[in-house]
């Protein structure tokens, strides 16, 4: 664990937001310590290969994405206002602390109206998005010399361990998915697998899908399967909607998930006791899966999810042995998938 743990943090404390970002750099020089080709293309993913014996080839996709803000404008006090790169809970917003990526890089918060200046009405609401703003602390002039209309803006990167292993960080969706990736590809690298394995770190799947559309188009890959973030239990929501931390990955079932990669993932996960939750998804999964299931003349998606709790927001909660259970049945999932696609 003390490796995915390294791994983990330095991937949430990293930016990757639109087309900006050094996560990918970072994702690329691990994955080429293992001696793994890879790169980052030109839409941001970043792309890693290992060899099969076969021309066969499957993907591995988790994008690398978070959401954020982008500066909008910069009024006469040299407050920023902001829009969404992606979605959030306006809620959790007042008095977050954030990092303004501009000519300068600024340390900053999200201010808002006191709650003790506003009138009865509006303290029972929740604050609007374009009630809030940035504040660096600087005068107008000052900002306005470091930032300018489209700079970026993240939440800071915090890694605290919690209990046991559980880990709080802002981006775990989706690099949670990232380090469980590559930790597949660590230990695919180590013997030359029955079919080619490609590892698509995805840009933009917050709000394009961009990197999966591209690329589940041009590679050769027959199958491919998404690794992503699922609903952490937490109170007031019902059992149904939640997966307990702790317990394993999930597998989704549903309409965009061909039955039989479903079956040889449950097989997989029986065969290597491998704790897992079943997540039922009639239609769309709201993952990279909507993407590339759908492309060129269809592609084979099966989905996994690590269990999450607090999604979008830099309070984000997952269980390492999760991510590690998660690996464990990717690996296992590749590895046995020859003999059904023999006898498909």
């Amino acid at each position: 664990m003390e490796y995915l743990d390294t791994l983990l943090s330095a991937l949430t404390r990293s930016t990757g937001i639109g087309y900006f970002g050094d996560v990918q750099e970072k994702i690329v020089t691990e994955l080429q310590k293992n001696s793994i080709n890879a790169c980052k293309e030109k839409d941001t993913s970043v792309i890693g290969k290992i060899e099969g014996r076969t021309d066969m080839g499957i993907m591995i996709a988790c994008h690398v994405d978070e959401i954020g803000f982008i500066v909008s404008a910069i009024d006469d006090a040299g407050r920023i206002r902001i829009s969404q790169v992606g979605g959030f809970d306006v809620r959790v917003l007042p008095g977050q602390e954030v990092v303004v990526h501009g000519r300068e890089t600024l340390t900053a918060y999200i201010g808002a109206k006191p709650p003790h200046l506003m009138d009865q009405d509006e303290r029972k609401k929740a604050v609007r998005f374009d009630e809030l703003f940035v504040d660096t602390g600087l005068g107008a002039s000052e900002v306005k010399e470091y930032v300018k209309i489209g700079d970026y803006i993240t939440f800071q990167g915090n890694y605290t361990k919690l209990k046991d292993d559980l880990r709080c960080a802002k981006a775990l969706d989706n690099r949670a998915s990232v380090a469980c990736a590559m930790l597949v590809m660590r230990a695919l690298a180590r013997s030359t697998p029955w079919c080619s394995v490609y590892f698509v770190a995805t840009s933009q799947e917050e709000y394009t899908g961009l990197g999966a559309r591209i690329h589940s188009f041009h590679l050769p890959v027959q199958y491919a399967i998404v690794v992503d973030v699922s609903f952490g239990d937490q109170p007031l929501l019902a059992e149904h909607e939640t997966y307990m931390l702790q317990k394993g990955p999930t597998i989704v079932r549903g309409g965009t998930v061909p039955e039989m990669l479903y079956q040889h993932l449950v097989q997989v996960a029986k065969k290597n006791d491998i704790p897992i939750q079943i997540e039922v998804i009639p239609s769309g999964t709201g993952t990279d899966a909507d993407v590339i299931a759908f492309n060129r003349e269809g592609i084979p998606t099966c989905v996994i999810g690590i269990p999450l709790r607090y999604m979008h927001t830099p309070v984000e909660v997952v269980a390492l042995q999760d991510i590690v259970r998660a690996k464990r049945l990717i690996v296992g999932f590749i590895e046995e998938l020859e003999s059904v696609v023999s006898r498909t």
